[in-house]
């Protein structure tokens, strides 16, 4: 794992924006794994800004609350819509999400499944971290060979989503269906982005600790090309050179 750490979370997210608008120069085909949550927020408005031609590239969502159609409000796939794909200038036909309201969500999972295969797998994968060590919705226990599917989301992370369900956590859908740990791991190239204080105490925990399922985002470190952005708050707790 390459570790790069910055100053601030607004150097993090140029970095980050750099290496993807480098990848979709040289690959204008490039299959990107999206990601949601605080973290990718002013990393999306980033890249919005520059000069970046979209219109090749196939996107992939990582993960969708279960019961939520794409038209909900708090739904991952308005959320990316609302705050990129739409003023990317995304056709339909570039953009797979996860579907919330499908009947059967084991099929559903299957389904998007055979999409991930049909375009020969991710290119290059968005990921953050919760503070459990939650990568996507894999929860601590997600075995490292899991696949995507419907998942049980704990109390402590949907209490920490309860803000895009008007604060209240007993709001936030007790299910989800995410891509799992095997899925993500098998992208070519995954840009982590962790900031802020909060993420600290994990972020030492995940590259600290053996990999094992007590901490999903520890298989990071199996990764052969990932590769870790953090600003000074967020690794202030590791072992590496600090800027």
């Amino acid at each position: 794992m390459r570790c790069l750490v910055f100053l601030s979370a607004t150097e993090v997210v140029q970095s980050v924006a750099d290496r993807i608008a480098d990848r979709l120069q040289a690959q204008p085909q490039l299959t990107l794994g999206l990601a949601t949550g605080r973290t990718m927020v002013p990393l999306y408005a980033e890249l919005l800004r520059r000069p970046i031609n979209w219109q090749h590239c196939r996107v992939f969502a990582l993960d969708e609350y279960w019961g939520l159609a794409a038209n909900h409000p708090a739904s991952f796939a308005a959320e990316l819509q609302r705050r990129f794909c739409q003023s990317a200038g995304l056709r339909p036909d570039q953009v797979e999400f996860l579907n919330g309201a499908a009947l059967d969500p084991v099929q559903e999972a299957q389904r998007y499944r055979r999409c991930l295969e049909q375009v020969g797998g991710l290119d290059l994968q968005l990921l953050g971290v919760g503070e459990n060590g939650h990568l996507a919705f894999n929860e601590p226990g997600s075995a490292r060979e899991s696949r995507v599917r419907l998942v049980q989301l704990s109390d402590r992370t949907r209490q920490q989503n309860a803000g895009a369900f008007g604060g209240d956590p007993e709001a936030v859908p007790r299910t989800a269906l995410s891509l799992g740990l095997a899925d993500i791991l098998e992208a070519r190239e995954l840009l982590w982005l962790v900031t802020g204080s909060s993420k600290a105490n994990i972020l030492a925990q995940s590259l600290q600790s053996p990999p094992s399922t007590a901490i999903p985002a520890s298989y990071l470190q199996e990764h052969p090309a990932t590769t870790l952005y953090a600003d000074s708050a967020a690794a202030a707790l590791l072992a590496i050179p600090q800027p």
